[in-house]
């Protein structure tokens, strides 16, 4: 038997076995499973936290999905930072059909899922990496919870014996001026507390010419970051009470 919610779960994704693995007690390794969206096949893990990111992000939809940007704001070159299994590249590609969408993942097991989802999109280009303020590598840490796959984390501490992964990190301006990727004018982060650090890692020139930023900040540094913000935009933000992380958006002072 489904619940309220259960059922618009299915009537927004139109998918009887989207619905049931939303409700799947755990996480089998190694399995996937799709549903369409807008005619394109969506790929996700039963019983792990793809479901409900694809669902706040690609199914809630209008002013209610998660990275919901203006309709005024039109960008030509989108970052998806922190892009998980692509749902957020997919909704700003629908979005914003003429927008050219560089999204970021470090995470193996997350980029075969993005890739999947995003590779045959003509405006998505899928980079296997972090974003950070040093070129190199730095050891990530999963979520201490195996289903939460979007819960990997430079600053993460919980658990000591979580699963660790060496990941590549790129600054913003070797991305920009090394890789030939075109600066962003808007950006979606949602990195699990190093927000702060890769916003900030952003030369002055780049980052003030954003027009609009959308993500969760997670850190005790996320005042401090929003402080730094101001220089360029003004900022809303949304908090759930008993929850310590919370949404944020920013919008270009000058546009």
């Amino acid at each position: 038997m489904f619940g309220k919610h259960e059922l618009k779960v299915l009537l927004r994704s139109r998918s009887l076995q989207f619905t049931r693995d939303r409700k799947a007690a755990r996480y089998a390794r190694g399995v996937v499973s799709s549903f369409k969206w807008r005619g394109r096949t969506v790929h996700y893990r039963p019983g792990s936290s793809d479901l409900e990111v694809i669902y706040k992000i690609l199914l809630k939809g209008g002013r209610k999905a998660e990275y919901y940007v203006p309709e005024d704001v039109r960008p030509r070159v989108i970052w998806d930072i922190g892009a998980n299994i692509g749902a957020a590249s997919l909704y700003f590609a629908e979005r914003f059909p003429r927008a050219e969408i560089h999204c970021f993942e470090p995470v193996s097991e997350n980029f075969s899922i993005l890739e999947r989802n995003v590779g045959t999109h003509s405006g998505i280009r899928a980079h296997r990496l972090a974003l950070g303020p040093e070129n190199g590598e730095m050891a990530i840490r999963a979520s201490d919870n195996a289903k939460n796959f979007g819960g990997f984390s430079f600053h993460y501490t919980g658990a000591a014996d979580v699963p660790v992964q060496k990941v590549r990190m790129l600054t913003p301006r070797q991305l920009i001026v090394g890789e030939n990727v075109p600066a962003p004018d808007l950006i979606k982060i949602d990195v699990e507390g190093a927000e702060h650090d890769i916003l900030t890692s952003f030369a002055p020139e780049d980052l003030g010419r954003v027009i609009w930023i959308v993500g969760e900040l997670h850190s005790q540094r996320s005042f401090a970051l929003l402080e730094y913000l101001t220089q360029w935009f003004d900022i809303e933000t949304r908090k759930t009470m008993g929850k310590s992380l919370f949404a944020f958006s920013a919008r270009n002072k000058a546009i």
